[in-house]
């Protein structure tokens, strides 16, 4: 941080009541951890970015982030080339978050701003199987398989579950932080990606 950025950053965070800093905090700590905070889960850390937008991008700037808003989707993320969700996980990881975008893509012009997109295991254990997923057993993906993957997917604010993901009913909450995690703009994109990671060497493991 340069020495008028660092100025600048003291000035506004100086500003800020007790409270605020301990909220300043735990914002920057959540994001270091999961990339995503969203005003749907977060709502008072949300609205706090909004009201400060200058005081976190100076933050994150000194540790060679880019921290983005995106008030459309009600979502904030931080994002560094170097560590991005896409280049930390697996073929199979990447292959079950593709699928996701693709149910995520289906159903985004069906529901409003405020509303949540959601699929069963039933759907996803559908569509995984659809394009060839390893890890298979009787045409179903293994449970211990699909569990890392969406513990994954979970803690980094991109889908949200509370029930047994044994169960075909089980609903998955997809978060708009997937657009993120899985910049697709057209339908045809995340198929041809889909299909250029069927059937390779799951070389990432």
């Amino acid at each position: 941080m340069i020495n008028s950025d660092s100025t600048r950053f003291n000035s506004l965070y100086c500003n800020l009541s007790e409270n605020e800093r301990s909220l300043f905090k735990d914002i920057t700590i959540k994001m270091l951890k999961v990339n995503f905070l969203l005003r749907t889960t977060d709502n008072d850390k949300y609205m706090f970015i909004i009201n400060h937008k200058e005081l976190l991008t100076l933050f994150f700037e000194y540790m060679n982030f880019d921290f983005i808003i995106r008030e459309d989707k009600e979502l904030a993320y931080i994002k560094s080339n170097d560590d991005s969700l896409i280049n930390r996980i697996n073929k199979n990881e990447t292959l079950c978050l593709l699928v996701l975008r693709l149910l995520y893509q289906e159903r985004i012009d069906e529901v409003s701003l405020s509303d949540e997109i959601e699929v069963t295991i039933k759907e996803l254990q559908d569509k995984l199987f659809s394009v060839g997923f390893e890890n298979q057993v009787n045409d179903r993906v293994k449970r211990s398989a699909l569990y890392e993957m969406l513990k994954t997917f979970r803690q980094h604010n991109i889908i949200y579950y509370s029930g047994d993901l044994a169960l075909d009913n089980t609903v998955i909450v997809i978060y708009p932080s997937i657009e993120v995690a899985m910049d697709f703009r057209q339908m045809d994109e995340i198929v041809t990606r889909l299909e250029s990671l069927k059937g390779g060497d799951d070389s990432d493991d």
